[in-house]
């Protein structure tokens, strides 16, 4: 699911390499929100440039948290997927 809102933040922290050489990019993760809104098993499914900001943001995710998703009036689990951009505006 696309329509997912994080309710906390880990910023990742932007490779010095990448940083030095001007570098910006885009990392597509998929994972799991389990039913008290953490993430487990995230993978990366598309980064561009390839691999330079694939550890950064595997980490950071791991400590974000979510709003659980909600039916018949349960927290369940459901699969996600979040862009995470590294701008060095």
């Amino acid at each position: 699911e696309t329509d997912v809102v994080p309710t906390y933040r880990s910023k990742p922290k932007y490779p010095p390499r990448a940083m030095r050489a001007g570098i910006e990019g885009v990392v597509t993760l998929e994972f799991t929100i389990t039913e008290d809104g953490t993430v487990i098993d995230p993978v990366v499914v598309a980064a561009n440039p390839p691999k330079l900001f694939d550890k950064a943001v595997l980490r950071a995710i791991k400590k974000w948290k979510f709003k659980p998703k909600i039916v018949n009036g349960k927290p369940v689990s459901r699969r996600a997927r979040q862009d995470i951009n590294f701008n060095l505006r």
